[in-house]
């Protein structure tokens, strides 16, 4: 049992890191190599508006909101997990970048600790991990605005 969890757990791995990239080089100029793609931080702007990826990852953070205030430790776990994980296939797409990297690793352990958080139903240690997460958003959306390359 926890060999096919593991292999669907890849596998869902593995598609949302093609949909992401599928969907990022139907957005981007045809003129620049995957490489050098890897070594850009996304730009947002208003002809580049937030990609698919980023607007699931709000979906995700505002729901984790919803649920620290309501003391809905289940559904707070459930969904910071599946936040983590999108973040942790960003980084597979941008893993050339050290700087958004960094931000990347941030954000993790922010996650890594809500879920532990939510897990002991700790509303005190979620809100504190929650506010890391949102601070280190913050932080690599400044990195974003500025172009960071």
């Amino acid at each position: 049992m926890r060999t096919l969890l593991t292999v669907l757990a890849i596998g869902s791995i593995a598609f949302g890191v093609w949909f992401f990239v599928s969907q990022a080089g139907a957005q981007e100029s045809k003129t620049v190599t995957a490489e050098a793609d890897d070594n850009k931080v996304p730009q947002e702007s208003a002809a580049q508006p937030m990609s698919f990826w980023m607007s699931k990852k709000l979906d995700y953070s505002k729901s984790l909101i919803e649920h620290l205030t309501k003391g809905d430790f289940d559904s707070l776990e459930r969904d910071a997990k599946r936040l983590r994980a999108l973040g942790k296939m960003e980084g597979l797409v941008r893993r050339r970048n050290p700087d958004y990297l960094r931000q990347l690793q941030t954000f993790d352990t922010a996650m890594a600790e809500l879920v532990r958080h939510s897990t002991k139903k700790s509303p005190e240690g979620a809100v504190i991990a929650f506010n890391q997460m949102t601070s280190s958003c913050v932080a690599c959306h400044v990195l974003i605005r500025e172009g960071v390359e």
